[in-house]
């Protein structure tokens, strides 16, 4: 059977520009997650800075407010520095320290920051399971980190979590869309946060005035060294009891195996 070289040559063409048609979607798909990321990265960075400079100013301002509206308001700032979009969790805890001292200091974070760690939480959790955010945690990697974390050793990884210096709002979102228990989650956070929350809030009772604390100066070098020392220490610890148990179960599963 003889086909006309006309119709071979259209079929040829309507090949080609399929082809070609195929490769302009996929440069143009490409081009436009390019400028999809590049867009959120700007967002992003313009929001971090906004909540930065918004938070300096709200500091400065509470120096010369009363103690309970100064509480107050640090409270409220606990629960925004929660969520992933702000910053400044840290300087929170400086200038707790610095406008309360060591013990009325501490006291305030530790109800502020979990305070707003429950609240953000739950507030993560509505917005991290709506369909078109809720997708992106069903990936092969996100599903394994997932099951990691609401493993048997939930408790063991989120207090360890505490302790690094992981963005605060970032670990937060992390959690929230895992299926850890909230009261372990919790509980965990509460006794991780701690040991740094004591240290930032020493330092932040040293401090001579609030713009110290937001610049971070006449800050030893030397209380830095220590913290981290004493943060990093227990951080390797506790990695390291985890690793001793599971690596001791595995070891009699072995045994009992060959028995």
């Amino acid at each position: 059977m003889n086909v006309p070289i006309e119709n071979y040559e259209n079929s040829f063409e309507t090949s080609r520009q399929r082809c070609f048609r195929f490769r302009s979607s996929l440069y143009f798909l490409s081009i436009g997650r390019i400028l999809a990321i590049l867009s959120t990265l700007v967002v992003i960075g313009f929001v971090l800075v906004l909540c930065k400079a918004y938070i300096k100013f709200v500091l400065l301002w509470l120096e010369k407010q009363d103690g309970i509206v100064i509480a107050a308001t640090i409270c409220v700032l606990f629960v925004i520095v929660s969520l992933p979009i702000s910053v400044g969790y840290i300087v929170l805890v400086l200038a707790s320290g610095y406008l309360f001292g060591i013990a009325n200091g501490l006291l305030l974070v530790v109800c502020g920051a979990n305070t707003g760690l429950f609240i953000a939480h739950n507030i993560l959790k509505v917005v991290g399971h709506h369909p078109s955010l809720y997708k992106f945690t069903r990936t092969d990697m996100a599903a394994a980190i997932m099951q990691v974390i609401s493993g048997p050793l939930c408790f063991k990884i989120v207090f360890c979590a505490r302790l690094t210096p992981i963005p605060f709002g970032l670990q937060n979102t992390i959690f929230a869309l895992s299926n850890v228990s909230a009261k372990v989650y919790h509980i965990a956070s509460l006794f991780g946060l701690f040991p740094a929350q004591l240290v930032a809030v020493y330092i932040g009772s040293t401090l001579r005035s609030m713009q110290d604390v937001i610049e971070n100066n006449h800050i030893s070098s030397a209380t830095y060294f220590f913290a981290a020392l004493q943060v990093t220490n227990f951080f390797y610890t506790q990695i390291y009891v985890i690793i001793c148990k599971k690596y001791g179960k595995i070891t009699n599963r072995l045994i009992l195996k060959r028995f």
